[in-house]
């Protein structure tokens, strides 16, 4: 099943063991933590659920909890098999030597069991691995770090970027109203400079411009996302909103000037989100609309109610939120 529009879920069950993958298709390094977490703690309760279950239809009165009964373990695909290493061991290890003699680090692992209220990098962090300083970011990225950054310090950032004071000083009188819709599109320019150059625009280039700046672990927290609602992600919420939704939205104001972050949370490319804008001036609510039927038509992810609501919770629209709440009967 789709985790989201960049991860897949797979479950396997083999004799007594339940084996859960997920796999991004481009690398492993761009798995959110906070998704892998959320994931396992899911599976984690309805595995408890199903013990207790059972135990209860067998007349059977435990005062041990349910996760008792079983252990975790974790992991990662080497030479078509699943490497594993008991979720204990792998708390206070670095890395592992797998039966095929491959070190294995267990930090990407330990992402299922990863603190989500963890805000800060621990004393001894490096920053990201070497091998995600080679992946290019995504939108959601480019999302994440503009709301981490003030705007004082984004113009010195996107300079050290290669950015000229005068594409800076045009980006600013065309988005100067919205500090989140100028910071998008100012890393949106650099991307596409980046493309125009035949290069690559990579986290290692926003790593130098960051460090440039002093404000190197900001890209520690640019793989942080918000899945508490996974836990409400019931299988009514898999149907598409209607279009008597899609329109109340915007008819009644729901959901506010985030144009740019709106279309990226559903999934729309920065080239569907600029044709938008240019489409639909001086229109927020065209804007807004506009976004929601492409989403509802788009060939890729299912537009569910449930992604809507995500992307929805993430703009922080909350009346949009509590209004597709309240049509779904969503708790």
């Amino acid at each position: 099943m789709d985790a989201d529009n960049r991860n897949e879920l797979q479950i396997h069950v083999k004799g007594q063991r339940i084996f859960a993958y997920l796999i991004n298709d481009e690398s492993k390094q761009l798995i959110s933590p906070d998704l892998a977490t959320t994931t396992q703690e899911c599976l984690t309760l309805a595995l408890e659920r199903i013990l207790q279950f059972y135990h209860r239809c067998f007349g059977k009165q435990s005062h041990h909890l349910m996760s008792d009964l079983f252990e975790i373990e974790v992991g990662e695909v080497c030479k078509g098999e699943t490497c594993l290493l008991p979720l204990c061991d792998a708390k206070t290890r670095k890395s592992w030597i797998c039966k095929n003699g491959i070190e294995h680090k267990t930090k990407i692992s330990l992402n299922w069991v990863f603190d989500k209220n963890k805000e800060t990098c621990d004393k001894n962090c490096n920053g990201l691995g070497s091998e995600m300083l080679l992946l290019e970011p995504n939108d959601h990225h480019f999302v994440h770090l503009a709301q981490i950054m003030g705007i004082d310090e984004f113009r010195e950032f996107l300079i050290h970027l290669g950015i000229s004071t005068a594409d800076y000083e045009k980006l600013n009188h065309c988005y100067f109203s919205n500090p989140m819709n100028f910071m998008l599109m100012g890393l949106f320019k650099w991307r596409d400079k980046a493309e125009i150059d035949q290069s690559i625009s990579t986290f290692e280039e926003l790593m130098r411009a960051l460090t440039a700046i002093d404000r190197k672990h900001y890209l520690c927290k640019v793989q942080r996302e918000d899945h508490s609602l996974m836990v409400k992600s019931h299988s009514r919420l898999q149907d598409v909103p209607s279009e008597d939704v899609i329109k109340a939205l915007t008819q009644k104001n729901l959901i506010g000037d985030c144009v740019v972050h709106f279309g990226i949370e559903l999934g729309l490319t920065s080239v569907d989100i600029s044709k938008t804008l240019y489409n639909f001036q001086r229109d927020l609510d065209g804007q807004i609309h506009d976004l929601l039927m492409k989403w509802r038509k788009t060939d890729g992810k299912k537009p569910t109610i449930y992604w809507l609501m995500v992307a929805l919770k993430r703009v922080q629209a909350v009346k949009g939120l509590k209004y597709v709440k309240k049509t779904y009967c969503v708790e």
